[in-house]
């Protein structure tokens, strides 16, 4: 009896594979939440990591005998701020004492039309530049999508690359330059711009600063909204609103429309 019962075979586990499942679902479980916890980035905490590490790089040796140049004060990265300039800037003042010791030059709108073509010929090539003119002022019409991201009025590094020589060309301008902003006809609610017009006149408000802060006179500056109004372009396609997102830079080569005089 002993012999037969030691013989016996013991009876197969047919459930065995549950273990298997359930370490399966454990393992995609955790996968799924490390994804999630990759994707929603808390912004609060990222600064707080990057203020630490930060100052943990720029912590000077105190068992140095010479005493070291003080540490540059750390800033904190603000998301979607304005990039930098392509050239050194030196501070708005000193920029703007400078713009207004040029001597003032007049433009006609033929030889300014001229020298802004040719100082933009790469963007006007690729179609992101137009320029117009007629006998009171120039237009320079550049897309919304080169300067700034959807919905954004924080300008792109690429669009430093079409302002700057663009600035250039105009100091010493003694005729004022307003900058018009213009949206298609898709409703816009964000926190920040609760519509077109607002977006619209923040876009143009950020090109203005630029000029500001490269040296162009701020007293001849101005900025300008018009939100989905005077399209140039049928708003029912895709293609029609991309032409409507736009922003002009109106140089006027005579009288200011806002002038007293007028």
């Amino acid at each position: 009896m002993r012999r037969r019962k030691a013989t016996e075979e013991e009876h197969e586990n047919h459930e065995r594979w549950l273990v298997s499942y359930a370490d399966f679902i454990t393992l995609l479980f955790a996968f799924f939440v490390m994804m999630y916890s990759i994707s929603s980035v808390n912004e609060g905490k990222y600064r707080v990591l990057a203020d630490s590490m930060v100052s943990a790089f720029q912590t000077v040796n105190q068992d140095q005998s010479v005493q070291s140049q003080p540490v540059v004060s750390k800033t904190p990265i603000t998301v979607g701020q304005t990039p930098k300039m392509l050239a050194p800037v030196p501070d708005k003042v000193s920029q703007q004492d400078a713009a207004k010791s040029v001597s003032k030059k007049s433009y006609t709108s033929a030889s300014l039309n001229k020298d802004i073509s040719a100082s933009l010929k790469k963007w006007a090539d690729k179609g992101d530049v137009k320029i117009k003119s007629s006998n009171k002022w120039v237009d320079i019409e550049i897309g919304s999508s080169v300067l700034f991201r959807s919905g954004s009025a924080t300008l792109s590094n690429k669009a430093l690359e079409i302002l700057e020589p663009l600035s250039y060309q105009l100091l010493g301008s003694d005729k004022p330059i307003y900058v018009l902003g213009y949206s298609d006809n898709i409703p816009i609610y964000t926190q920040k711009y609760s519509s077109n017009w607002e977006l619209s006149a923040a876009r143009a408000v950020s090109v203005v600063n630029v000029f500001s802060d490269l040296g162009l006179d701020p007293e001849l500056l101005g900025a300008i909204g018009f939100g989905e109004q005077r399209p140039i372009a049928d708003n029912a396609t895709a293609e029609g609103r991309s032409k409507n997102r736009r922003v002009v830079v109106r140089v006027f080569t005579s009288s200011d429309i806002f002038s007293e005089d007028i």
